[in-house]
């Protein structure tokens, strides 16, 4: 195998200019207060819902919450 000259390959590295890439910052449209919550469930219980919610399209968090609030608090 023979040995290749990388001299020419280097200056042109060392001659295209250096670009820093930007970090764009968007703000958070709406930010709720939360708090995080953990309990036990029976393990086929969460099958059930996980299936609900990916049939529905929605969340298991948003699936839960909107069950609680139609049976507590409306």
């Amino acid at each position: 195998m023979a040995k290749q000259d990388f001299s020419a390959l280097i200056g042109k590295a060392k001659n295209a200019p250096v670009t820093t890439p930007k970090q764009i910052v968007v703000p958070v449209k709406e930010k709720k207060e939360e708090t995080i919550f953990s309990l036990y469930i029976p393990t086929e219980k969460l099958k059930k819902l996980k299936l609900m919610s990916a049939e529905k399209g929605i969340s298991l968090k948003e699936l839960i919450n909107t069950a609680i609030d139609e049976k507590h608090f409306k």
